[in-house]
Parts: structure tokens; C-alpha cells; sequence
């Protein structure tokens, strides 16, 4: 046969412990502990400063109700230093006395300045024409040009300067020019078979046909053939007789 279980009325079960409560009692015991170190800290090592109060405002009344006060008021009036004291300034004997009298109190007519003196304009002579001494100038006659006696050279500097020619002919003159000019200088391009590719104008003569004959007579011009692919260098036409008019043509 079993027996049953009384019942709790707790939902869970309490231990029971029938010891003495030693944690609550070390609990108590460190508290007090605590709190006795902080008082001697703050009321032993680091007491709490005393202050002394104001005294209250007192006022005392010098009346002449007793014979110390009376004595002590005649004192103070005897030495007044009012008295003594005078805003007015003492005026020295024999000073005389000054009358103020305002400026504009008088009329006054404005200073005289030195007299006027008329002076008489000068008369110069009307201005002349700026441009007269140009127009008055007359335009020397142009210098007959003198044709060179010499004839047409080229010249080759540069990296066609030591280039050998294979094949350089004479100029054909399909143009005459009839005015002075100066050398055309043109920077030519060589191919590796020493033909003139590349032609390109840097002082221009001052007659585009002489510059375009220059240019026709540089293609066919032939250099010696050379492993470069493209040699660059300058040409230089000094115009000589034959590039002008002949005197008997000439008008």
C-alpha cells in the first residue's frame, strides 16, 4: 500500500533550511563596516570647515544726548574742512579787467588783394596743316633694278648637303619675271630611292610662278638612292639672269 504526498500550497517548493543566516548576518556586519570608515573620513581626516557669520550691520547715532557727543560734535564743526574749502580763485592785485568784445560785433568789409592787373592776349599765328609737309613731298623715282649677271644656282644643305645627284637638269624657263626677287627656299623630303616627295615652301621669292617652277624643276631632280627612307633637307634657289625678262623684251 502506498501513502500519498501531502500537497504543497506553493507553486514551488521552498528548501527548508534550519541553519543560521550567516550571509544576512556578514551582509549586516560589512554595512556597518562601510558606513563607519566614510564617517571617520569625513568627520576625522577631513573635518567640516566652521564659518563665522557676518555680524549684522550696526548703526550708531551720534546725538547730543550726553556730554561725550556734544564734545565730539563741537570738535568735528570746529574742523570742518568746508570751511576751509573756497571754489573762488583769489584775484591778484592790480590785475586790470579785460573787455570781452565779439568779432562780429564790428563790421567788417572783406581785405583788399593786389590790384588786378589786365593783361593783353598774345597773338600767334594760325596753326598749320599737319599734313602738308607730306603732301608737299614728292615720290623719288624708283631705282632702275639691276638684273644679276650670273645664272640660276641651287643649293642643297642639311641632310641632302653631302647626297650625291644622280640626275640633275637644266631649268626651263616657261616664266620671266619682270621685277627684282629674292631666293626661294623650299625644305624638301628624299625617298630612299632619291626621289623628291615632299615639297614645302619657307621664304617664298616673292613671284608664285618662280616658286612653282622651282617646285616642278625639284621632281625631276634625282638623288643617289640611300637606306634612309625619307632624308630631309633644304633647297635654295638664288635667281640669277636667266630667271628675268631680257633687256631687249623688257618694255
Amino acid at each position: 500500500m502506498k501513502t500519498s504526498v501531502p500537497q504543497s500550497d506553493l507553486t514551488f517548493a521552498t528548501p527548508e533550511d534550519s541553519g543560521f543566516p550567516y550571509i544576512l548576518f556578514f551582509c549586516v556586519f560589512g554595512s556597518l563596516v562601510a558606513h563607519a570608515a566614510t564617517f571617520f573620513l569625513f568627520q576625522v581626516v577631513y573635518p567640516q570647515r566652521v564659518t563665522i557669520p557676518q555680524p549684522a550691520p550696526h548703526v550708531s547715532l551720534l546725538t547730543p544726548s550726553s556730554p561725550e557727543n556734544i564734545a565730539l560734535l563741537r570738535r568735528i564743526e570746529a574742523e570742518d574742512p568746508a570751511l576751509v574749502a573756497n571754489d573762488k580763485p583769489t584775484a591778484p592785485p592790480g590785475l586790470v579787467s579785460a573787455h570781452y568784445e565779439p568779432s562780429y560785433a564790428s563790421p567788417r568789409t572783406a581785405p583788399l588783394g593786389p590790384p588786378v592787373e589786365k593783361t593783353q592776349g598774345v597773338r600767334f599765328p594760325p596753326a598749320e596743316d599737319r599734313l602738308a609737309p607730306i603732301d608737299s613731298t614728292k615720290a623719288a623715282p624708283a631705282a632702275n633694278a639691276t638684273v644679276p649677271a650670273k645664272n640660276t644656282s641651287i643649293i642643297f644643305a642639311d641632310g641632302l648637303a653631302g647626297r650625291a645627284l644622280v640626275s640633275n637638269p637644266g631649268i626651263i624657263f616657261a616664266y620671266h619675271a619682270s621685277a627684282p626677287v629674292e631666293a626661294t627656299t623650299l625644305l624638301i623630303g628624299v625617298s630612299n630611292e632619291g626621289k623628291v616627295t615632299y615639297t614645302l615652301i619657307q621664304h617664298p621669292s616673292g613671284d608664285p610662278a618662280l616658286d612653282e617652277l622651282a617646285i616642278e624643276h625639284l621632281r625631276n631632280v634625282t638623288f643617289e638612292a640611300a637606306s634612309a627612307p625619307v632624308a630631309w633637307g633644304f633647297a635654295t634657289f638664288s635667281w640669277g639672269g636667266d630667271a628675268y625678262v631680257p633687256a631687249s623684251k623688257a618694255p
